[in-house]
């Protein structure tokens, strides 16, 4: 028998080199969708926020907070991770009362009624009220956001509702329920942001409405009798505020007009006896020069002003006896 020769071509050695290039591109395709896999987009009303091995990067620590929207590249998992809350959404809760508890007790839900006294507050002058507060809120900072707080509902709720309760126990009963409701929550949004400003929670209050606040159902007809007297009080008041600047202005004009026609009255009185003065010193001095003159001057002149003003009648009498003259003598105009 002769000997047999093995093939040129083993089965086993022409399969490893293709399986060596299976692998490579294999591995090849695995990196590439692996580096692809760092691609990531951020929506408008999204802030991204990538995380370097579980720390921020100090750029994205910086106003306007994280990455802006758009197409971002990071590296893959394990080195980054990358959170994209939502920034411009508005989110809303209720502090005090929840409306669907008043609901339920509107409806007369014995057990609502029972819970109610939990919500309950009280005003300055130790009055129990039912308040219900709309709270509205953003993220303001996404880095913040993150790491500062678990539930920001509860978060937000806790710090309003504490700032709330300060302010009720600051007013009486009826100015938080009629003229204070305004500065109420003005003041309550102003300090509850001071308060999560002060928390490192990144979270913007936006509005804070004051939906309800008004006294328990067993006592409200005796409140709402106090307020309406209130404002009948205030009515009253206004009306007589009107009444003081209509009347005022026209007895002011008065006093101003008396007051010149005094003063022009006095101003001639003055002037007239300063003549009568002046004529009577010149007078005296021409009598003290010529006395005989001077008297005889001023009796010419009396007979002079008395006979302009005598008026003769006469009267015919009967025949044969003289008329009869009759003079009358005008009082003097002056």
């Amino acid at each position: 028998m002769g000997s047999q020769r093995p093939p040129a071509n083993p089965p086993t050695m022409n399969k490893t080199p293709r399986r060596r290039a299976g692998i490579v591109l294999g591995l090849v395709v695995v990196l590439v969708a692996y580096a692809l896999s760092g691609f990531y987009f951020v929506q408008p009303d999204q802030r991204g926020v990538v995380r370097w091995f579980g720390r921020v990067p100090a750029g994205q620590q910086r106003p306007p907070f994280g990455v802006a929207p758009g197409l971002h590249y990071a590296a893959p998992w394990p080195f980054c991770k990358v959170d994209v809350p939502r920034t411009t959404e508005v989110r809303s809760t209720f502090v005090g009362m929840p409306p669907a508890l008043r609901e339920a007790i509107a409806a007369g839900d014995t057990e609502a009624m029972r819970v109610s006294p939990a919500t309950d507050v009280f005003s300055g002058d130790v009055n129990i009220l039912k308040v219900t507060m709309a709270v509205h809120y953003k993220v303001g900072n996404s880095v913040a956001y993150l790491f500062g707080t678990e539930d920001p509902d509860a978060l937000v709720r806790a710090t309003v509702l504490g700032v709330l309760i300060e302010e009720l126990a600051s007013l009486p009963v009826d100015q938080a329920l009629t003229a204070a409701k305004a500065k109420l929550e003005i003041d309550t949004q102003a300090r509850a942001q001071e308060l999560l400003d002060s928390y490192g929670c990144g979270l913007q209050l936006v509005a804070t409405n004051l939906e309800t606040i008004e006294p328990p159902r067993a006592i409200a007809a005796a409140f709402k009798d106090v307020v309406s007297a209130k404002k009948d009080g205030e009515r009253v008041i206004d009306r007589a505020v009107a009444e003081k600047n209509r009347i005022l202005p026209t007895a002011r004009g008065d006093a101003s007009r008396l007051e010149e026609e005094a003063e022009a009255y006095y101003q001639t009185r003055v002037a007239a006896a300063r003549a009568d003065a002046d004529v009577f010193v010149n007078l005296l001095r021409e009598y003290q020069l010529a006395p005989g003159v001077t008297r005889d001057r001023l009796r010419l002149q009396t007979f002079e002003k008395t006979l302009a003003r005598v008026r003769k009648i006469i009267v015919d009498n009967k025949p044969g006896e003289p008329p009869t003259r009759i003079r009358i003598i005008d009082k003097d105009p002056e």
